[in-house]
């Protein structure tokens, strides 16, 4: 099926369902908060625990897979930008890049099967994404402009955000000072041994 008939048919089963079910945003902020996009108070919800079910690591950077749409406004949802989780950003050229080259739609599955993903951390009612459209041409970050001129085309292109990873090899303070501390005791060791 191609792209423009599921991204209609999700229009209009998002609107069927609208009142039957809400999907739950997974976040602290305000109704008042997320209406005026503020999210100076934002907390990071993706924590450890969810690595492998809701988001991957690869190459230092946690990947979320965070939306079947690529429009902040879809049908009645509303795709958050990456700040209303702390910690998470729009990937730049070269992460996009990655994406679109190095990870596969079986980096994020799980062992189970199921797709490893977060839309409800970032969508006020999608749940879901949509594995059969994943692919290098289908993948974006940074949202479309609703007023762009090919914005049927992009609004139904899975989004992604990334966060920076703390990366274990490098040294912890402690480390650091104890370091400082042996070259220096090497130093003065090799002036006296040198006298």
């Amino acid at each position: 099926m191609n792209k423009f008939a599921v991204t209609a048919l999700i229009f209009f089963i998002s609107i069927a369902f609208s009142s039957l079910s809400q999907a739950t945003l997974i976040t602290n902020l305000t109704q008042t908060e997320l209406d005026d996009r503020d999210f100076s108070n934002a907390e990071d919800h993706l924590t450890d625990d969810l690595l492998d079910v809701n988001y991957i690591n690869y190459k230092g950077y946690d990947w979320a897979w965070v939306s079947p749409v690529n429009v902040e406004i879809f049908g009645g949802n509303t795709l958050y930008a990456p700040e209303l989780q702390k910690n998470w950003l729009f990937a730049d050229e070269s992460l996009l890049n990655i994406l679109k080259t190095e990870l596969t739609l079986a980096d994020f599955t799980a062992d189970n099967g199921d797709i490893i993903q977060s839309a409800q951390f970032f969508n006020s009612t999608f749940e879901h994404v949509d594995d059969d459209n994943f692919g290098p041409d289908a993948l974006r970050s940074e949202l479309t402009d609703p007023n762009h001129f090919m914005v049927s085309l992009y609004e139904g292109f899975e989004t992604f955000y990334v966060r920076k990873t703390n990366d274990p090899t490098l040294i912890p303070e402690p480390s650091i000072l104890m370091i400082f501390a042996f070259g220096l005791i090497t130093l003065a060791s090799r002036k006296k041994l040198l006298s």
